[in-house]
């Protein structure tokens, strides 16, 4: 008789009783009408035994007892050895996360957790599982990053025990983001804060892991912002007046040059209505922090306060996005326009134009005025830049 007996790391407290044995039988008290009896996997825990069926036949010269697997004779012993080698991994898995999360295991608790894997085994099931949970407080935009933060993770492993979850999985995990999905180092970021989020809440559930949430650092990089000029902004404004424009892209302009000179998020261009309009005021509650802001439209964000393209038409961002690309063709802007280049154009216009970084953090809504000041150094790299273009006056004068 051969019974598989598995080792376990000795970093976690044991508080576990018993030791699983696993054996792989034939039933040769009945034989079926093909000459076959049926493989089971017999397990022995705290003094019980239990037989799983493993959907698994062959006659009785086709069984090797010693090493308890099917035989080359038998047409289908790789399916059927691929079948007892998967259903005692599993097994296995189920007792080490049992021991290192310092969990009793008994047989009922094994044979629910091999039949229904539980969000107490799996941490894709869990984080699945409390989103479910979640969804109600969570808001539709964090929640659609968070789910395609899960299927990425589904996608670089359909199953994760937790007791699976360590240094070395993390930096794989890193590498996937990065070389398989071609992620940048921020959006990797978004994915392991995401990450680490769920894992955190596990722990705070009793679920213990080898990688404590603590240990997952994410790094970010300065991102690109791009934003127009004065004069791309002219550029657009003689297309969005044009009396020949096309009337889906004279809506996609309203919204567009109407954030260009309010900075607001798409979402919260799309939700507004006629009451958010107050006198000279836009007074509105932003989707993304839930603050209430009232921000004062200067005439060019009138001028493109047109309610049958801003309001009365809805549009979703990809399609946005999408038609503004074409639209910068058509002007000659060489750029890459997406429909938040509108906050950041906003953002730095109005500082170039005198505006005061601290009225400008409340205009943006931001909690940190740090994120404010990323604007404060484009616009000083602009100026700069500016100066040393005296130069060409010089230059200028000699050619004539």
């Amino acid at each position: 008789m051969i019974t598989s007996e598995y080792h376990f790391p000795e970093f976690y407290p044991m508080n576990f009783s018993g030791k699983l044995t696993t054996k792989v039988v034939m039933k040769k008290d009945y034989v079926r009408a093909d000459g076959t009896c049926a493989l089971y996997v017999q397990v022995f825990l705290n003094g019980e035994r239990k037989r799983i069926a493993c959907d698994a036949a062959c006659r009785l010269e086709d069984f090797d007892l010693k090493k308890q697997r099917v035989k080359k004779s038998c047409k289908r012993y790789r399916d059927h050895n691929m079948i007892i080698e998967k259903m005692l991994a599993d097994l296995s898995n189920i007792e080490v996360n049992y021991r290192l999360s310092n969990m009793p295991l008994n047989m009922k608790k094994l044979l629910d957790e091999f039949k229904n894997p539980t969000s107490r085994m799996d941490f894709i099931v869990f984080w699945d599982n409390e989103m479910k949970r979640q969804k109600e407080i969570l808001k539709p935009k964090t929640y659609s990053q968070q789910l395609s933060a899960v299927n990425k993770l589904r996608g670089f492993k359909p199953q994760l025990f937790f007791y699976e979850i360590n240094d070395m999985l993390l930096e794989d995990l890193t590498v996937y983001c990065k070389k398989s999905q071609g992620n940048s180092v921020n959006t990797t970021s978004t994915f392991l804060k995401n990450f680490k989020k769920y894992l955190r809440i596990a722990h705070k559930r009793g679920i213990v892991t080898p990688l404590n949430p603590s240990d997952i650092v994410m790094k970010h990089e300065p991102a690109k912002r791009n934003f127009l000029m004065p004069e791309e902004l002219r550029n657009l404004n003689t297309y969005f007046q044009d009396p020949y424009i096309k009337d889906y892209h004279k809506t996609i302009l309203s919204k567009f040059m109407f954030s260009c000179f309010t900075g607001l998020r798409y979402s919260d261009v799309e939700n507004m209505s006629d009451e958010n309009f107050v006198a000279d005021f836009l007074i509105f509650s932003a989707e993304k922090t839930s603050k209430l802001q009232r921000i004062p439209l200067n005439q060019s964000a009138k001028s493109f306060a047109v309610k049958e393209f801003l309001i009365d038409r809805k549009m979703s961002n990809q399609t946005l996005n999408y038609e503004l690309k074409e639209i910068c063709k058509i002007r000659g802007i060489k750029k890459k326009v997406t429909f938040h280049v509108a906050r950041h154009t906003f953002a730095t216009n109005y500082l170039l134009a005198g505006g005061t970084v601290q009225n400008l953090q409340k205009l943006l809504g931001h909690s940190d005025i740090n994120e404010t000041m990323i604007y404060v150094h484009i616009v000083e790299s602009i100026t700069e830049t500016q100066v040393h273009n005296m130069d060409d006056l010089l230059k200028m004068e000699s050619k004539e």
